[in-house]
């Protein structure tokens, strides 16, 4: 009876460990400015970006890869989505809204590293 029940607790905390596991990449993937979002491919290697508020304001996906140092932009969108495809595998990725009231723009929070399997 004591080797059932030892087995039985094993197999749950393997399947909610399991459960866990699958629970993290989906919320992990997503980073915001305000009501802009971006979401990412678990490789790493593209990524889904939004302009989710209705303020005529142009919105970008900020993000750096493996295959370079240099910070790049996405394509901006405004009222609609887009998909960017990158060289090699982002690092770090950021949603970026234009504010055209001012010499700087708004920045959301930088995913950060590593973005690929996560």
């Amino acid at each position: 009876m004591r080797r059932t029940i030892t087995a039985v607790l094993g197999t749950l905390a393997v399947s909610a460990a399991s459960v866990g596991l699958w629970a993290v990449p989906a919320s992990a993937s997503d980073v915001h400015q305000g009501s802009d979002w971006a979401t990412h491919a678990y490789d790493g290697t593209w990524f889904d970006y939004c302009d989710g508020e209705d303020d005529n304001h142009s919105v970008w996906g900020g993000y750096y890869t493996t295959s370079s140092s240099a910070y790049q932009t996405s394509s901006p969108v405004n009222g609609y989505c887009g998909t960017e495809f990158v060289d090699g595998v982002l690092t770090n990725l950021r949603m970026v809204e234009d504010n055209p009231a001012s010499s700087t723009n708004y920045y959301g929070a930088w995913h950060g590293y590593p973005v690929a399997g996560s």
